[in-house]
């Protein structure tokens, strides 16, 4: 009796690209920046508030009469696995505000924005990460 044992190789590519702890092409990228940013036709917001869901560090940004443009650089670690489970921004427009919009950025690529029209109308941005398709 003879028995043939075979071996398969599998390569993956293409797992840099998830959202959580992917890191670069080169494997060695330690955190993720999130950007944040908030617009306006108006000198100022009457609110904003941004949360950036880190496993390790989470932050949280909440205030009232927000200069504007708002921006904010954000750096999550990578140490530990699913190390963003989201983040999100809201914004209120103030009374002299034809509009105000929202954007959030992931290491370079946009993955949220939106705009709301009106005097003290709101915006929200979010991107929540899961495993699975996007």
């Amino acid at each position: 009796m003879t028995m043939t044992v075979g071996l398969v190789a599998v390569t993956l590519t293409g797992c840099d690209s998830l959202p959580f702890g992917g890191g670069d092409s080169t494997g060695t990228s330690d955190s993720m920046i999130v950007e944040v940013e908030v617009t306006s036709d108006s000198a100022s917001a009457t609110g904003v508030r941004v949360e950036v869901d880190a496993r390790n560090d989470p932050e949280r940004v909440e205030t009232t009469d927000m200069p504007l443009p708002y921006a904010e650089t954000f750096e999550v670690s990578l140490d530990t696995p699913f190390p963003l489970t989201g983040t999100s921004v809201e914004a209120i427009a103030d009374a002299g505000a034809s509009w105000i919009s929202c954007q959030i950025t992931m290491d370079g690529e946009i993955v949220a924005e939106e705009r709301a029209e009106g005097a003290g109308a709101t915006v929200f941005c979010a991107k929540k990460l899961r495993i699975g398709p996007q």
